[in-house]
């Protein structure tokens, strides 16, 4: 089986990478990379030693880019910054109660395509108003 590299393969650290492709070998499939040429499981010593260092090794570089994006969020929160989405407008809001209101049997799906807004979106804002919440971030 042809994969864009190992680290795409798995992330999850040397043993399960090495049940991965034990189970790929029960049946009858190797695993070659295509953008790391030196990375088959053709060659013994490749599928046994190399594979599962590389593996770990890509474990621990996922680990170290979580940190890192983990760090940069708290920084940018002890600055004060807003994170994720801003507020929906009020008036967006406020559109949507109203076509709720004018017609109590009309689908939030069909609110969203007229509106033009996810269809969560519509939905959450409508949830949010039966049971009396007011702040939606989208």
């Amino acid at each position: 089986m042809l994969f864009w590299s190992l680290d795409r393969f798995s992330r999850e650290g040397m043993a399960q990478t090495i049940h991965y492709l034990r189970r790929l070998e029960g049946h009858g499939v190797g695993f070659h990379s295509f953008t790391e040429e030196h990375l088959s499981t053709d060659n013994e010593l490749v599928r046994n030693v190399l594979l599962a260092l590389l593996s770990s090794l890509a474990k621990v570089e996922a680990q170290k880019i979580s940190d890192r994006t983990k760090a940069g969020l708290d920084r940018a929160r002890a600055k004060g910054k807003r994170l994720g989405r801003p507020p929906l407008p009020q008036a967006t809001r406020n559109k949507i109660e109203k076509l709720r209101r004018d017609d109590p049997d009309r689908s939030v799906r069909s609110i969203a395509k007229e509106l033009k807004l996810p269809y969560e979106t519509v939905r959450q804002v409508l949830r949010a108003k039966e049971l009396g919440g007011s702040r939606i971030s989208v």
